[in-house]
């Protein structure tokens, strides 16, 4: 079997490219330039392609002589349907027998523009006669290392999902690498064909529950931080970050101090066969 992983230089596609060649599955990875080529075939990737995945040529180029495609769409584009709706189309185009599409935990839910977004890929997908699965995965524990240092030498948890140590709120996260493993597995497997499925980690973590954690492992009372709507402004437009983007996942980090952002560990059990890794098993192989 060959697969196509689009955006498969992020920190989702690297985790997938490298479960899928662990599994014998044959990868072609799209990059987006060719600076990129070297670190992906490092990573077992059988071959790359650059192209973008925004281009219709480029997809139709990328998916010739493909069994499959894992589909990841740069997060927080505004024309992320449009895009999601052209891959679908170029599968089409090019005879290939299965689309597996990384939407988003809760695409259902209607206050968030990028939910919205692989929403509505969702549908397209779903009306397209096309062999799919859809996997909906919950936020990465692999996203608190942006804030590595701070943690590990300031003792600071820099984060934008709790507004202080007393937030109620709970956030469900899983580990990247079970995620990829759930996806080869999934690719594998035709009884995963036509499903929805919520990969998320073991628990659902409040703020204290997360800081207990830290300090387990590092041994040491770690602080918590929480970062205004301005100083992510800040830091993301020197990243040249778009206004759709920043202001898109604003909304999204303020809709997770406002409630829960939970998920069942039941699904991602099932496929990989044992418990997903836990935060604090995450931690100490991380941080020690």
């Amino acid at each position: 079997m060959k697969i196509l992983v689009t955006s498969s230089t992020g920190i989702t596609g690297k985790s997938v490219v490298k479960s899928m060649d662990s599994k014998g599955i044959e990868v072609r990875a799209m990059v987006h330039n060719d600076k990129k080529s070297d670190e992906m075939l490092s990573l077992r990737a059988s071959e790359t392609y650059t192209g973008n995945v925004a281009s219709y040529n480029d997809l139709l180029s990328a998916m010739k002589g493909i069994d499959a495609v894992y589909y990841i769409c740069p997060t927080a584009r505004e024309d992320e349907a449009e895009i999601g709706k052209h891959a679908i189309a170029a599968a089409k185009e090019t005879g290939v027998k299965r689309f597996i599409y990384q939407s988003v935990l809760h695409s259902i839910e209607p206050d968030l523009p990028h939910h919205r977004q692989k929403l509505e890929v969702e549908r397209a997908l779903i009306d397209s006669g096309l062999s799919f699965t859809i996997v909906q995965p919950a936020p990465f524990m692999q996203n608190i290392l942006n804030a590595k240092e701070a943690l590990t030498r300031n003792k600071v948890f820099v984060q934008k999902f709790f507004t202080d140590i007393a937030s109620t709120n709970r956030i469900n996260m899983i580990d990247v690498n079970d995620f990829g493993n759930c996806v080869a597995e999934i690719a594998l497997d035709s009884i995963y064909e036509y499903a929805t499925l919520e990969l998320c980690g073991p628990r659902n973590l409040s703020a204290s529950e997360i800081l207990l954690n830290m300090e387990k492992v590092i041994g040491q009372e770690i602080k918590l931080k929480y970062l205004s709507d301005d100083e992510i402004r800040e830091t993301m437009s020197k990243r040249n970050a778009s206004d759709y983007s920043i202001e898109t996942l604003l909304k999204m980090f303020n809709h997770y101090n406002d409630g829960d952002f939970c998920g069942s560990p039941f699904i991602a059990a099932a496929i990989l066969k044992r418990t997903p890794t836990t935060f604090i098993e995450f931690l100490k192989r991380e941080l020690k």
